[in-house]
């Protein structure tokens, strides 16, 4: 048993960055960063087992859209759960990998990611998958859009600011969540 647990653990943090969901602590930490008295175009990337959505969906306007893309379709039950459980508001469900954001012609209010951007970090190919991720975001949220991302090391903080050309506006320390995690906000 203990075996089993200990090659589950190692597989949630290299896979997916996380040992379990994230605590209600970190995603309010993440969710209060977002005005929802209006409409909005919401990205969430590496959604999981859908902590965030769940909340996004809850809070989000009737004229808003929630755009979901987790790669995983392990996941797929979940999302869709949250979907059919929030009927009238407009949610979509993709297992595109994030690369192809980059590629869109959509542009967001906010994108929340859970992505771990530390593992995407390779110095054999300087940064460039991780680069080609932060480009996405950056390019697809519209001028005055926020981007949020949680982080259990202060790690990619200047690889972030390097691609927006500005400071964070905020980084807040979230302890109570299993790894205490880091909260970056910077506006487009």
């Amino acid at each position: 048993m203990p075996v089993k647990l200990y090659q589950r653990l190692r597989r949630n943090i290299s896979e997916d960055g996380l040992i379990m969901s994230s605590s209600v602590f970190l995603v309010n930490a993440m969710i209060r960063r977002i005005d929802f008295h209006r409409d909005l175009r919401i990205l969430e990337i590496g959604s999981g087992r859908g902590v965030f959505t769940k909340k996004l969906a809850a809070k989000m306007s009737a004229g808003s859209q929630l755009d979901v893309c987790e790669i995983k379709q392990v996941y797929n039950p979940y999302i869709e759960a949250i979907i059919r459980n929030h009927s009238d508001k407009k949610i979509t469900l993709s297992n595109d990998c994030i690369t192809q954001l980059a590629d869109s012609t959509e542009k967001y209010d906010v994108i929340l990611s859970s992505l771990p951007l530390k593992n995407f970090a390779s110095r054999e190919d300087n940064n460039a998958f991780l680069y080609k991720v932060i480009r996405g975001f950056e390019s697809n949220l519209k001028t005055g859009g926020i981007y949020l991302q949680y982080q259990y090391f202060r790690s990619n903080k200047a690889d972030i600011e390097n691609i927006f050309g500005k400071k964070m506006n905020d980084i807040s320390f979230v302890f109570l969540n299993v790894l205490p995690a880091f909260v970056y906000s910077i506006t487009k």
